[in-house]
């Protein structure tokens, strides 16, 4: 598990560890602090896991470094990627050990969740958001230590948030590997309901995963790798034609941010998610004129 500046949601995601149906002394966690500065070093000192637990600290460096760092020093054969915004059920881990005990040579993808309220998980209520196809998602994915090395680690090229973990999927499944889902192994993501101010993040995470998919279309420069980051002629004419010489991203903006700063709703949720998808793409296609634009800025760990 990779972590930064949650700490909060970190508590959680911990506690839900620690409560598992496994034996305690089967399983270890690996936390990779990627330069927290609220106090997440200082909050993994107070603990008292029942289970084996390594914290280590990195320099802001980003997902696929971190996520490294904690395959090298992981001990078990089999590694579950979850992420800090993630509370797994009680069975998780027994469940994914059982589908690779039964299932050698495959990675174990099992289902993810999403929910708005953290108070009251009450169990799984299927929603749109659940559905991937992906092939490797690290909001829960596991796999054997030995195919993760032999296909390279993750590359460490994708220094910002996106594609990452499809990128690495792409490499596994080229050895060979097949995908089991099993839709007991549950984990609950949470995602909090949009305000006005996260809009704005929102936006920053979009430029992000926009550079990413550049750097994974380069890398990738298939058909499928193109249809999944949106990264082809048909749908980069139809952001130009739409946008409308930005006039549609400040019809977005006015309408998200010239009002309250409550949760959002209804048209205003709407103009903000096309915001972001505006976002996205506008990047992207900035990215193309200036070949160099899609590396990642100076990153900002204050």
């Amino acid at each position: 598990m990779c972590t930064y500046n949650r700490k909060k949601l970190l508590e959680r995601a911990l506690t839900a560890l620690f409560n598992q149906n496994f034996p305690k002394d089967q399983y270890e966690i690996v936390l990779i602090d990627d330069g927290s500065t609220d106090g997440t070093g200082e909050y993994v000192k107070t603990l008292d896991p029942p289970c084996p637990m390594t914290y280590i600290h990195q320099p802001n460096s980003g997902l696929a470094k971190g996520r490294n760092q904690g395959i090298r020093n992981a001990n078990g054969q089999i590694i579950l990627f979850i992420d800090d915004d993630i509370v797994a059920s009680p069975n998780l881990l027994a469940e994914h050990v059982k589908t690779h005990e039964q299932h050698m040579d495959h990675v174990v993808r099992g289902w993810v969740n999403h929910i708005h309220d953290l108070e009251n998980i009450t169990g799984p209520q299927f929603n749109m958001q659940d559905i991937s196809t992906a092939f490797f998602w690290t909001s829960n994915v596991s796999a054997s230590r030995k195919h993760l090395v032999q296909a390279g680690m993750f590359d460490e090229d994708f220094k910002e948030y996106g594609w990452e973990d499809l990128e690495l999927g792409m490499r596994l499944k080229a050895l060979g590997l097949g995908m089991k889902y099993n839709k007991r192994a549950i984990v609950y993501h949470y995602k909090s309901r949009w305000t006005p101010e996260d809009v704005e993040k929102m936006c920053r995470q979009a430029k992000a995963k926009a550079r990413t998919a550049v750097i994974f279309v380069e890398k990738h420069p298939t058909v499928r790798v193109r249809m999944a980051t949106g990264l082809h002629t048909p749908r980069l004419i139809a952001h130009r034609v739409f946008s409308l010489g930005g006039l549609v991203e400040r019809f977005y903006r006015k309408i998200v941010f010239n009002g309250n700063n409550d949760i959002l709703t209804g048209f205003r949720l709407f103009c903000a998610q096309q915001l972001v998808i505006y976002v996205y793409f506008q990047t992207i296609v900035e990215c193309l004129h200036d070949p160099g634009s899609h590396l990642p800025p100076q990153r900002d760990t204050a």
